[in-house]
This record gives C-alpha cells, structure tokens and sequence, in this order.
C-alpha cells in the first residue's frame, strides 16, 4: 500500500513563495495539496497553476455555497484550472448541487457535511434539533441524491457513512496524532484510525506545516496509519 497518497498537506498560507518552497519540501512524501481561502483570495487562479506545476493532485477548498446559479458561475470561472478536487457546501442543498453536475467535467465535486471544528453543542446554538452523526448523515445523502462525488466528514462518522454510501469519496479533516494539540479540532481522529474507518484523503495541515521538521512529521504519521495498535 502507496501509505502516502492518503496525506493531502492543507497549505494554509497567504504568501504564494512560502507554499511553493513548502511544496518543494514535501512533495515526494504526500498525495497531494489541499489549497483554501487563504491562498487563493491572496494568489488567485495564477496562484493555483504555479501549484499545479509541481504534478500533485489539487484539492480547491472552496466551499462555495450559494444561490444554485452563483455557485454554477463560479464553478464554471475555477474549471478551467482543472483542479482534481472541489469543495461545496452540502447545506446549500440538493438543487445547488445538481446544477452542477452539467459543468464540473473531471472536477470531482466534494461536499462539505459539518465542519469538524463544530459538535452537537454548536448544533443545538443553531436550533437543530438532532447530533452530529444525524446531521451529518442527512446532509450525505441529499449530496449523494444530488450527484456529489465525494463528502468531508470527521473520521467519527466516515465508518457509519461507509455502510450506506459506498460509491462516494471520503475525505477527513480533523487529523491528529496522539501528540499532537487539537488547536481549534473539536472531533478529532487519528490516522489510522481514520484510514481504518474507510477514509480516503487524510487532510492534514498544522501537525505538518507547523512542524519543526515536515518531514519527520509525514512519517510518523505513515506509521501511524501502517503501524498504530
């Protein structure tokens, strides 16, 4: 098993320098790059092509969510940067995503179910009236009615999910390994158990990016994913 091609490093930054000499760094220990509002409300679509240069597959994280013609346009104006991966918000609900299933070509389009820096507490702040795992489930499947490639949940519900929606792609955020600090993480996971669970991408930013050494921190996460008992 190619352990790497789970780990997709979330590049946080605003300078464009900064994450192409980071990229320089990682790229032959990761499965590739996922890019946010950060980068690009600062470098924009040139940014994203300088990044695309490097040859590793492109997670957009840009949650779009919106009226469903809005987000179509701008579906359409990002396309022609072909990233492998785009994300939209599943609680825009099922016409949003379905217009665009006629624009999105290679693009997979990825939903975002409920941030994984929320929890039941946040829920019932909004007056939903259900827990996370429910929630979240509700918002997979109108994706999944609607036509969406893939979903974002937190390695808690990937497992439960897996057993209903098998055809979809799974991406986690909310890495962490044992030692590391959960910063502003709420429903965490760690590696493997992610990976066990049915995770398909590891989204993994801080515990790397904020690593005295990136490359030490790659590995020990790996091993967690190959090793960890």
């Amino acid at each position: 098993m190619d352990t790497k091609k789970f780990i997709f490093c979330a590049l946080d930054f605003t300078d464009l320098k900064k994450t192409l000499d980071f990229i320089k760094l990682i790229k032959n220990n990761v499965g590739g790059i996922k890019l946010g509002l950060e980068f690009f409300t600062k470098n924009g679509p040139q940014g994203v092509e300088k990044i695309k240069k490097f040859g590793l597959p492109v997670f957009l994280d840009l949650k779009l969510h919106d009226i469903p013609n809005t987000v179509k346009q701008s579906l359409k104006n990002v396309l022609s940067l072909e990233p492998d991966y785009l994300t939209v918000h599943l609680s825009g609900g099922y016409k949003m995503i379905e217009i665009l299933q006629d624009v999105k070509k290679k693009t997979k389009i990825i939903g975002v179910s409920f941030l994984t820096s929320l929890d039941g507490e946040d829920l019932k702040n909004m007056g939903i009236n259900m827990n996370a795992s429910e929630y979240v489930e509700n918002l997979v499947k109108i994706g999944v009615n609607a036509g969406i490639d893939g979903v974002v949940s937190s390695a808690n519900e990937v497992e439960n999910l897996k057993k209903k929606f098998n055809d979809i792609i799974f991406v986690t955020p909310g890495i962490r390994l044992p030692s590391d600090k959960r910063d502003d993480q709420k429903r965490i996971e760690s590696p493997r158990s992610a990976v066990t669970s049915g995770a398909d991408i590891l989204v993994i930013g801080r515990p790397i990016t904020e690593s005295k050494n990136p490359l030490v921190s790659i590995n020990e996460i790996i091993n967690n994913i190959e090793n960890e008992k």
